[in-house]
């Protein structure tokens, strides 16, 4: 039932032992915790050097068993275009993690 008196009601000594021990509430939310670092997602990372490594390897000249690289000219483009696709996807994952 709301209040319509002109002055305002005074508490009992009752109601002020009973309210002394509440704390008022915080008007801000707490801090965030800081983010946590991850680690290098290497199921990218292994197959990408890996990529780069046979193309360097098989465009030295090296003589490797497999019958498709014989002189497979998509091949070379696709091995070298999905290493460095798979290096670059690492490294902007890394940049949004820190910044």
């Amino acid at each position: 039932m709301p209040d319509y008196s002109e002055f305002p009601t005074t508490p009992t000594a009752w109601q002020e032992q009973a309210w002394q021990d509440v704390a008022p509430l915080a008007l801000e939310d707490p801090a965030p915790p800081p983010p946590q670092r991850r680690g290098v997602d290497l199921t990218a990372l292994v197959p990408g050097l890996a990529f780069c490594i046979l193309a360097i390897v098989l465009m030295a000249g090296a003589v490797v068993p497999f019958g498709l690289v014989a002189e497979g000219g998509l091949l070379w483009l696709l091995l070298i275009g999905a290493g460095v696709a798979l290096l670059l996807s690492e490294v902007r994952k890394a940049r949004r993690r820190r910044g």
